[in-house]
């Protein structure tokens, strides 16, 4: 066997044993889901989630240092999903419109899978730990205001966005969103919102982020009052 074939080999074996150690991961993380949303933090186990998940005990260890480092990444692995992650990173670049109306019908997506529930009620034991609440501000909630905040200074500095606050625009653009996403969750199958296309939404949603509630003749009335 010549040098290039071993390169190829081991280059092949690699792949195999990440992609191995990616669906255990995975394994372990909606085992996670299914143990910590049936019995909440504090009654589940690790080995329960070893058990549901078809792994030895010292597996879960091996990625996760103890119960509330899993339970952290349960929540961010659901909310965090790879194509998000994607449409996030061409923000600065791609056209503004069609990327945010990708990433609004990518999480509209998102709550209409039955999990979601399930979501709400495990951010509930994260507000009433504070441990948790602390793990959960420094691997989630930090550096994912932080990648926002480089998102909007990037589209800024390419003329896309206007200057503003930063930390200001982030937090609002995040925090509609958000409560968007928790209330026609919570209006559940009698939402009006049901009865649009999951494209009329996103699209409703996206003008409305991009350009506010007020026509163009309004803007100008607004500006002279706000610069006398």
């Amino acid at each position: 066997m010549g040098n290039e074939q071993r390169v190829i080999n081991m280059k092949e074996k690699e792949t195999k044993r990440k992609l191995a150690v990616a669906r255990r991961e995975q394994a372990i993380l909606q085992a996670g889901m299914e143990i910590f949303s049936q019995k909440g933090f504090a009654a589940a186990t690790i080995p329960d989630i070893a058990r549901a998940a078809g792994v030895a005990v010292g597996t879960i260890y091996i990625y996760y240092p103890n119960k509330r480092e899993l339970f952290i990444a349960v929540i961010r692995n659901y909310i965090l999903n790879t194509s998000l992650l994607d449409l996030l990173k061409k923000v600065p670049e791609a056209n503004i419109a069609t990327t945010l109306t990708n990433i609004l019908i990518n999480r509209l997506d998102l709550i209409e899978n039955n999990q979601t529930s399930r979501i709400f009620s495990l951010m509930g034991e994260i507000m009433r730990d504070v441990e948790l609440k602390e793990l959960w501000k420094e691997q989630f909630l930090r550096p994912m205001m932080s990648m926002m905040e480089g998102i909007f200074e990037a589209a800024a500095d390419n003329g896309i966005y206007r200057r503003m606050e930063t930390a200001v625009a982030t937090r609002a653009i995040g925090g509609l969103i958000l409560g968007f996403l928790i209330l026609k969750s919570m209006e559940g199958d009698n939402s009006p919102l049901n009865r649009l296309p999951q494209e009329k939404v996103a699209d409703e949603l996206k003008n409305f982020i991009l350009h506010g509630v007020l026509n163009d003749a309004q803007k100008v009335g607004t500006r002279k009052e706000d610069n006398p």
